[in-house]
């Protein structure tokens, strides 16, 4: 039977190497989806008590446009009041004034110059023009609440009831997507 002593520099190597590939680990994705950002939490998602934050990783030169750019940024709240350019990711909620008729539009999908957007309401009848869109609407106690779906390219914009929707420009994972009032 043969003894290996583990000498100081040997214990050096294999701690250099576990700490490159944790380091390499921490990088990947999870494959959880991702944050949802709301107007009421604009910029980093990860600025959620107790969460660690990291730097962003650098976009990827051959698969990704650069970043796109956005007069309002990230700040999601800038749509309150239907009048805003924001960049936003899938999962990104922007909240809008009752007045309109559409209480929230929430990014589903980005992908192929293309923007899906998921859209809650309560006025009983929403007016809904654009790509793929699909409306129900369910009232209970005279309680109505409306519910729909549409897509939007830099070609095809879109409408729900009085807010304008274009799809500025669109990248892999992010979009600049411009609403206006009517």
């Amino acid at each position: 039977m043969r003894t290996r002593l583990i000498t100081p520099a040997r214990v050096g190597r294999v701690w250099s190497a576990a700490v490159t590939v944790g380091a390499l680990l921490a990088g990947c994705g999870s494959g959880e989806a991702p944050a949802q950002r709301t107007a009421t939490e604009p910029g980093n998602p990860a600025s959620t008590q107790g969460t660690a934050q990291t730097s962003p990783k650098p976009p990827e030169a051959s698969t990704s446009p650069a970043s796109p750019k956005a007069s309002n940024g990230t700040d999601l709240a800038a749509c309150k009041d239907a009048d805003c350019e924001v960049e936003v990711r899938p999962g990104d909620r922007l909240k809008i004034d009752a007045r309109f008729g559409v209480d929230a539009i929430t990014v589903k999908s980005l992908g192929g110059g293309e923007i899906r957007l998921a859209l809650e309401g309560s006025s009983g009848g929403f007016q809904v023009e654009g790509e793929n869109v699909s409306v129900k609407s369910a009232c209970t106690d005279d309680r109505c609440r409306d519910e729909g779906e549409l897509s939007l390219t830099a070609d095809s914009p879109g409408r729900v009831n009085d807010v304008r929707l274009r799809l500025a420009e669109a990248g892999s994972t992010r979009a600049v997507l411009v609403l206006l009032p009517r």
